[in-house]
């Protein structure tokens, strides 16, 4: 079934998303994303702490779980 892919389609798309964001330097915060692009060049900071906490999503939570689940 379809249903069986979601998962691995919504990781894929997350994936996608977080390695555009690096790629061209434009962060999207919030939750709907509403006029809440962060650009890398006129703030690095902030650019750079959405990021940090888009990789602990992405990445260190999901492991956590692999590992301790």
């Amino acid at each position: 079934m379809i249903s069986d892919y979601v998962p691995a389609i919504l990781g894929a798309i997350a994936i996608a998303t977080y390695i555009l964001q690096l790629w061209t330097g434009i962060a999207v915060a919030g939750w709907a994303g509403d006029q809440s692009l962060i650009e890398r060049e006129k703030s690095p900071g902030p650019y750079w702490f959405v990021m940090a906490l888009q990789t602990v999503l992405l990445i260190a939570i999901p492991a956590l779980i692999a590992v301790y689940g």
